[in-house]
């Protein structure tokens, strides 16, 4: 006989499954913004972010309150996007900036106290890809990625790129490929730096 443990029907389900964000174009809202220094010593502008419209409104949100609710001192928010402000990363961070800017008809003002926080609540154009990736244990998950900010404006334009899958076979240990088993937590040669949605444990504390 199997005994009913205290607290049973009181007690979270917890059965690991969250729904995963599909790709697409997403209206988002910045929910805090910061900067810090990456494990390279680059300066990174770092986005807290959640969808703001639509079936998926809140989607960041409801999973960090899933995640809380099993582990109140762990849990992380998971819509994390960070940019590389300096070299080849400074013309990418630049045009974010300026789709944030386009997209609420404001001016960021440089170099001010706590100007960060003139940026929550503002919202930009999402674009989220599928990109699967090699995980240490050998895994090849897929998880969905904020690809690019663009302005409200422009997203309506712009298109949702193609899973980006490994390849198999012979192929698979070319340089290439390589490149692409990178975590999705990596910076490419552009100074592209995100942290996708369903990463794992990566990711800031909402406080």
């Amino acid at each position: 006989m199997i005994k009913k443990p205290t607290g049973y029907d009181e007690a979270a389900a917890y059965t690991g499954e969250f729904q995963q964000l599909p790709k697409g174009k997403y209206v988002c809202v910045i929910k805090r913004v910061a900067t810090q220094k990456s494990k390279n010593g680059n300066e990174q502008f770092v986005i807290l972010y959640d969808i703001a419209e639509g079936d998926q409104k809140g989607f960041y949100q409801k999973m960090f309150d899933n995640d809380k609710s099993q582990n109140p001192s762990g849990a992380k928010w998971r819509g994390v996007f960070k940019q590389n402000m300096e070299g080849k990363g400074l013309s990418w961070f630049k045009g974010i900036i300026t789709s944030i800017e386009r997209s609420n008809n404001f001016t960021f003002q440089w170099d001010r106290d706590d100007n960060e926080k003139t940026l929550n609540g503002k919202k930009f154009g999402g674009i989220f890809r599928r990109r699967q990736y090699e995980a240490e244990n050998g895994n090849r998950p897929i998880v969905t990625e904020l690809w690019q900010i663009r302005s409200l404006a422009g997203l309506s334009e712009a298109e949702v790129p193609e899973d980006e899958l490994l390849p198999e076979g012979p192929g698979a240990g070319s340089q290439q490929a390589q490149a692409n088993a990178a975590p999705p937590s990596m910076v490419d040669g552009n100074g592209f730096m995100n942290i996708p949605e369903g990463a794992g444990d990566e990711g800031i504390p909402f406080l």
